[in-house]
């Protein structure tokens, strides 16, 4: 009798539910994700990504802008400085008596069979050898995506007698003016205005910022210069790798003096 009566006692609507909800939380536990779920999840992912990506890129560049300047007010300093030294001249640059202004991102000579003087520190290099700046790593944009960079110069500067030049990624104007015939000596203290340094205009490769390039001025202010259209940066070869094609040289120096010009580095 009582077995009877347990056989049809009636399950309680509690206990019905919470088995009902069992059931539901077990399935859904061992479903896991649709690939409708996952690709819109993945979908979002791309979507905010293609959103935020142009924005870190041009805060990563501006970040790269503001280190390149502190780098070339820190070179000015050292200007300052060698030209109280020097009645305020600036460092002779080898390259430039020689004519060839795409060499004068060098701070080094090398010693190739067609030089006149043995290797040695020259233009910027002799701020570095007379200890002006601290080291010669402020020479070096970490802007700069091609081969010249602080590693791989390095060694060459250490005694600036390696056979090959060393270039940094940034252009000294020289020690004389530019586009005048008697080419007189250019002096810091004389004008504020001079373009001492600018980025490098040796190859697009050493170009280091996309959209303009920061500039050096006597008075040891930086400010940068938009290249609007990309007129200077186009205007350069793509390698400066002229492998001993003086013609090709010479075409790089043309359109470097054009770009000095149009920039007023002669104050």
């Amino acid at each position: 009798m009582n077995d009877r009566h347990s056989e049809t006692d009636p399950v309680s609507p509690e206990q019905s539910l919470r088995g009902c909800r069992f059931d539901v939380s077990s399935t859904r536990s061992i479903r896991g994700f649709s690939m409708i779920e996952l690709i819109v999840v993945l979908s979002v992912i791309v979507l905010l990504t293609s959103i935020l990506f142009p924005g870190l890129q041009v805060a990563r560049d501006g970040a790269r802008r503001v280190i390149c300047s502190a780098n070339q007010r820190q070179i000015g300093v050292a200007f300052m400085l060698f030209g109280s030294d020097q009645n305020g001249r600036l460092p002779q640059s080898w390259f430039q008596d020689q004519g060839q202004l795409p060499n004068m991102m060098a701070m080094t000579t090398g010693s190739s069979e067609d030089q006149a003087m043995p290797a040695g520190f020259d233009g910027l290099g002799l701020l570095w050898k007379d200890r002006y700046i601290d080291s010669p790593a402020c020479c070096f944009c970490p802007a700069h995506a091609s081969k010249h960079t602080f590693e791989a110069t390095r060694s060459k500067l250490v005694s600036g007698t390696d056979a090959d030049p060393a270039f940094c990624n940034y252009h000294y104007t020289g020690h004389l003016t530019h586009g005048d015939p008697n080419q007189r000596m250019r002096r810091r203290l004389s004008d504020p205005n001079l373009v001492l340094l600018t980025d490098g205009l040796r190859s697009r490769e050493d170009f280091n910022h996309q959209h303009g390039l920061n500039i050096l001025r006597s008075d040891g202010s930086t400010i940068f210069r938009a290249d609007t259209g990309s007129i200077f940066r186009d205007s350069l070869p793509e390698s400066d790798e002229f492998n001993g094609d003086v013609i090709e040289e010479m075409a790089a120096g043309e359109w470097i003096a054009k770009i000095w010009m149009e920039i007023k580095i002669d104050g």
